[in-house]
């Protein structure tokens, strides 16, 4: 009887929430987790971190030939700008790895999110509603907000970077192919030497001006090593930097719309029962204050 009782005073309003957020769970497990990463949002994501991945691929191979070109030069005089060129390959599997993590986060993470974490979320809103306790629904908000910001940190961080860097990019192109050149032309000088011309009188002819020593060959490739770490600097802001920052501002967004407790200081906070205990303190004090003036005045 007593099950009974319990049956009948659960609301309609509340079932009426049970049965939509039964069907939302329904609904990411098994729809939206297999046809989430089709979805054109995501696509364009991955389609841009392809693209992206190509570009640094392109400046790491030009760095590279580049560095073993210079290796061909006689007496060695260029070896530091080819191990300049060699230590530059650390900050390009960083970045490799940047845009490899993002892309794994689309076709892996997002669809485990739309199968765990989110029915996972709604499973505590539920106990919430049956159990009432404030803590369950502080948890299971946390869970959605946090899966809503992995959800969309790639393709938030993909456009905002490609907004913002779309034109340095192009400097970054401009540099690949200089480096290339600069590579082949290495390689048409190693070629064409003969015993007709000096070295720099070959140079010079492959180059098309006039390189007379040693200091104008170095300050050709020195110019090289320096576009190269603009490039770097570029694509360090492009590809890791922008999705970092979107990131972190899309957390302090949830933070600032669900004013989660765990993201702010943990200094004590009024609530409304402590508004109104100080409300009645004031109350009951300004009545004794009154009491004592009229006594006094008698």
């Amino acid at each position: 009887m007593h099950v009974l009782e319990k049956i009948q005073k659960i609301s309609p309003y509340l079932v009426l929430k049970f049965s939509i957020l039964v069907f939302i769970m329904a609904l990411s497990i098994f729809v939206a987790s297999s046809v989430v990463s089709k979805c054109s949002l995501f696509t364009r994501s991955i389609d841009s971190l392809d693209d992206s991945q190509e570009v640094v691929m392109a400046v790491t191979g030009a760095t590279l030939g580049v560095s073993v070109a210079i290796t061909f030069l006689p007496d060695d005089y260029a070896s530091p700008l080819a191990d300049t060129l060699a230590d530059m390959s650390t900050y390009f599997v960083i970045l490799l790895g940047m845009i490899l993590f993002e892309k794994l986060l689309i076709t892996v993470g997002v669809p485990f999110i739309f199968r765990f974490i989110i029915p996972a979320g709604i499973i505590l809103l539920i106990v919430y509603y049956i159990s009432h306790k404030k803590i369950i629904r502080t948890i299971a908000y946390k869970i959605l907000a946090f899966a809503i910001v992995i959800i969309l940190a790639v393709p938030l961080g993909t456009s905002v970077s490609k907004w913002l860097c779309s034109s340095s990019l192009d400097y970054v192109n401009e540099t690949v192919t200089q480096a290339q050149d600069g590579s082949d032309k290495i390689e048409e000088i190693s070629e064409s030497s003969s015993s007709d011309k000096s070295f720099y009188e070959t140079v010079s002819s492959v180059f098309d001006s006039a390189i007379e020593g040693v200091t104008d060959l170095f300050n050709y490739y020195k110019g090289i090593i320096q576009k190269f770490i603009n490039t770097i600097a570029i694509m360090m802001l492009a590809y890791l930097v922008v999705p970092l920052v979107t990131f972190l501002l899309m957390l302090w967004f949830m933070n600032q719309l669900f004013l989660f407790e765990s993201f702010r200081d943990k200094g004590y906070s009024l609530t409304k029962d402590d508004v109104k205990a100080i409300k009645k303190i004031s109350a009951v004090c300004n009545e004794k204050g009154e009491q004592k003036d009229n006594n006094n005045q008698i």
